[in-house]
């Protein structure tokens, strides 16, 4: 679910992903066509981009979770370091930039298929590149399965407010 507050000042509808800012709350189901219909709302005070609002937000709170499972030492990058972790069965969680080369994603995909491994997809190399401090992110990989799950979580959340059918987490 996705929680809508609310302006104590301007009564602007604002996304309260994190549940805790104060206000009147308006819950809504977590599927980005179902806030889409909720800014064209008239009688609330909404922005007419909430729905690219809140994918934004979502987007940015998987990215500083990777940033923070650096940061903490449970992330490999970079295609070599990957295959190596997944052979080794070190990797809880392949993550792969979408807009990679298909070559190199397949691949390490197919291996971390073989091993029951995860595979993350929803960020771009630029956002990855971004919350991971460097530049051309295609292929990393968690080998903590604490940051595996709660990112998993998270991904779960993202993809089934962009309407993926095969992530249906809240």
């Amino acid at each position: 679910m996705l929680r809508f507050v609310q302006a104590p000042d301007d009564g602007v509808l604002t996304p309260d992903l994190a549940r805790r800012l104060p206000g009147d709350d308006i819950w809504l189901t977590n599927r980005k066509e179902l806030v889409e219909k909720l800014a064209a709302d008239c009688a609330l005070n909404a922005p007419a981009d909430l729905a690219e609002r809140v994918e934004k937000l979502m987007r940015q709170h998987v990215g500083s979770l990777f940033a923070l499972a650096r940061k903490a030492g449970a992330l490999v990058i970079g295609f070599t370091k990957t295959e190596a972790g997944l052979k080794a069965g070190r990797i809880s969680l392949l993550i792969a930039a979408h807009d990679g080369a298909a070559d190199g994603r397949r691949k390490l995909a197919h291996k971390a298929k073989a091993a029951g491994i995860d595979c993350f997809t929803l960020l771009s190399s630029d956002e990855l590149g971004m919350a991971l401090g460097q530049s051309n992110v295609i292929h990393a990989g968690l080998t903590d399965v604490g940051w595996a799950e709660r990112i998993n979580r998270n991904a779960g959340r993202l993809a089934a407010y962009l309407g993926d059918a095969e992530w249906e987490t809240e």
